[in-house]
């Protein structure tokens, strides 16, 4: 091994170290899970259905898992307080059988997400490949289970046209948020 390819490689792990060290820093931090909590919350007044995928595929990939699962319930919560209070869901088993089901689809994607394998902690490359497959995996998951509700229970499908929609909603969401963080990162380097 040379020199030049010695040096290369202490960088090459130096980044990854100091990758590493940034995101332990701000998985713990309380500013970075207020911002999510309160930027998840106040999506609530923008859309009828919060982005919680996007939302929950963000704090399982950059908060330490209790965390991560604190932040997503607390706005999967507040979406539904405020549906119910402000924006008159039906107050019926089936409303809140829906509600319990998303609950549920939030908290499978925080999980997926809090998994971040080996390769996501290398870099902020390796980060980004990863939300990008826990959005998928997570779209997946969430939407599959809620297809899979409205055809047992009878009722009208979701078309491709509107999944396609949905999943754009919740990518730009995770993106707009993982830029976020990673400017945040930024700012404290």
């Amino acid at each position: 091994m040379s020199y030049t390819d010695a040096d290369s490689q202490t960088l090459n792990q130096n980044r990854a170290n100091y990758w590493l060290l940034v995101w332990e820093n701000l998985s713990r931090n309380r500013f970075w899970q207020f911002l999510l909590i309160a930027v998840g919350s106040a999506s609530s007044f923008v859309y009828p259905h919060a982005p919680l995928v996007g939302l929950a595929v963000v704090a399982g990939s950059t908060l330490k898992r209790d965390r991560a699962i604190a932040a997503a319930m607390t706005i999967w919560l507040v979406t539904q307080l405020y549906g119910y209070a402000i924006r008159q869901y039906p107050h019926t088993f089936e409303s809140v059988a829906w509600g319990l089901l998303m609950g549920a689809g939030t908290l499978a994607v925080c999980l997926i997400s809090a998994i971040r394998p080996r390769f996501s902690q290398k870099d902020w490359k390796g980060h980004l490949l990863w939300l990008g497959l826990a959005l998928v995996a997570g779209s997946i998951l969430f939407q599959g289970s809620i297809i899979l509700a409205i055809a047992l229970s009878g009722g009208h499908g979701l078309t491709e046209a509107i999944l396609g929609k949905i999943f754009i909603k919740e990518a730009s969401w995770a993106i707009a948020l993982s830029l976020v963080h990673r400017l945040i990162a930024w700012l404290r380097i």
